[in-house]
């Protein structure tokens, strides 16, 4: 009973320390990153709160904090700014990153939710190292493509049976995305619409797309103006035509239209839409097939505005709000389908950590290995950060190996194993063991892990389905 009273305390400690910085008008943070790097002096640290309301427009930049000869991580600061600025309905968020001399080296990938819709006045982010920047541009310089949010990317890819595929492509500050793809030379002209949520790759040169679509979509970061299209596996294309998609000087969003599933909530005449693909809330236009799903959501047992998942078909589009004068995105209904009470939305999408990840073997080099049948362990592995030790198996035996990280390089060392006989399952078992003995680097791709030998020969893939 005291070590519940004793927590209860820290807790209600806590609270009242969130509230107190704001209602100060301090948003409090650290920032970090996990590889062993020493950056040198004249490395630059900068933190920024942001209201990212408007995914159509350049996040408003509430304040700044920018730490010169910054040093090594991590990183504490401090973000004042006035109260005033705070409407309760936007939405907010802080992001950061390192520079040195005018080269992005790490920076946040991930959207870190302050003050509004629940949100404390604390935040501790993890950054991303960038390699060679976000990207070089045609003078071979770096570019960072992530400086100037939302964008917009165009481009007619090659196609293997119409006469292109016209590709619009919009990236939000609020690490969300829509694209629009039309089939041209086909006799029904359609365009097909996907949103979802962007994710940058471990070494920061591949920006993955997560939305409806079975596959994540991937594209080399060439240059701040310029993502090039790679295939399903996240690898170059090999082929002499254009498949660039390149960034239009000024953003012009499109208005997506796709089946959507999110927490419908409804109270005091106001209505609001959580997208579970791209983590938006949109207001929701009282027009077209609205009504249906309002009576239905009044109609489902619950507490008036407790949130309830919902499938409809609708656009985002741009509409005058309820307060302010510039136009919002907003959920049109073209369709509601159905309530899905008790349900609520997934994880966002992201890249997946390699340290404290459980990672399934699926390739040896480009040969895809097959699932093993019931019964037999599933090949792969789990690198523990707490004591720098791998386990795992390798379809046949249980294994453990110490492990040696930095940045992009990783060594298994002293690895021992069990020592069965398996009637099936020897050949994958041992050419696993030889692509680890053999690792020298690592890159994490979405929910993949591809492990490279000091040549830079893929030697093995590996995949997640842990929740991120």
């Amino acid at each position: 009973m005291k070590a519940g009273i004793v927590s209860l305390a820290m807790v209600l400690s806590l609270s009242g320390a969130v509230a107190a910085q704001a209602a100060d008008g301090i948003v409090k943070g650290t920032a970090t990153y996990l590889e062993r790097i020493a950056m040198p002096p004249g490395a630059v640290f900068e933190a920024t709160l942001e209201d990212i309301s408007r995914a159509d427009a350049p996040a408003d930049v509430i304040s700044t904090v920018r730490q010169e000869n910054a040093g090594s991580a991590p990183y504490s600061f401090e973000l004042a700014y006035d109260p005033a600025r705070i409407v309760p309905s936007r939405s907010y968020a802080v992001r950061s990153r390192v520079t040195l001399e005018g080269r992005l080296v790490f920076t946040s990938d991930q959207v870190h939710p302050v003050l509004t819709n629940g949100n404390p006045a604390t935040v501790e982010i993890v950054m991303k190292r960038v390699a060679g920047g976000a990207g070089r541009d045609a003078a071979g310089k770096p570019g960072d493509l992530f400086a100037s949010l939302p964008a917009t990317f165009v481009g007619v890819l090659p196609c293997a049976d119409c006469e292109g595929i016209d590709y619009h492509l919009d990236i939000m500050p609020d690490g969300s995305y829509a694209l629009r793809n039309r089939y041209l030379g086909k006799e029904v002209d359609r365009a097909h619409d996907d949103i979802g949520t962007w994710a940058l790759s471990s070494d920061g040169i591949t920006l993955t797309l997560k939305g409806g679509r079975e596959a994540p979509v991937h594209f080399s970061i060439e240059s701040a103006q310029t993502l090039r299209k790679l295939d399903l596996l996240g690898r170059p294309i090999d082929s002499e035509l254009d498949y660039d998609l390149r960034r239009r000087t000024a953003f012009e969003p499109i208005e997506p239209r796709a089946t959507m599933q999110g927490m419908f909530t409804y109270m005091a005449d106001a209505a609001s839409f959580l997208e579970c693909t791209t983590g938006r809330r949109l207001p929701v236009a009282m027009e077209r097939a609205y009504p249906d799903l309002e009576r239905a959501y009044l109609s489902a047992k619950g507490e008036p505005g407790q949130p309830v998942m919902a499938l409809v078909e609708g656009a985002i589009a741009l509409r005058p709000p309820m307060e302010g004068p510039s136009p919002v995105p907003t959920l049109l209904v073209d369709g509601f389908l159905r309530l899905e009470p008790g349900a609520a939305c997934p994880a966002r999408f992201r890249t997946a950590r390699l340290e404290g990840t459980e990672w399934r073997l699926v390739a040896l080099g480009e040969e895809a290995v097959a699932p093993p049948p019931d019964g037999r362990p599933v090949a792969g592995l789990v690198l523990r950060a707490e004591d720098r030790r791998a386990a795992g198996s390798d379809g046949c035996n249980r294994f453990m190996a110490g492990y040696e990280l930095e940045a992009d390089r990783l060594r298994f060392t002293q690895a021992a194993s069990t020592m069965m006989a398996c009637a099936e399952g020897m050949e994958v078992a041992r050419r696993f063991t030889e692509a680890l003995a053999a690792a020298a680097r690592w890159r994490v791709l979405g929910r993949q892990l591809e492990l490279y030998g000091a040549e830079g020969r893929l030697l093995a893939r590996l995949e997640t389905s842990d929740t991120p």
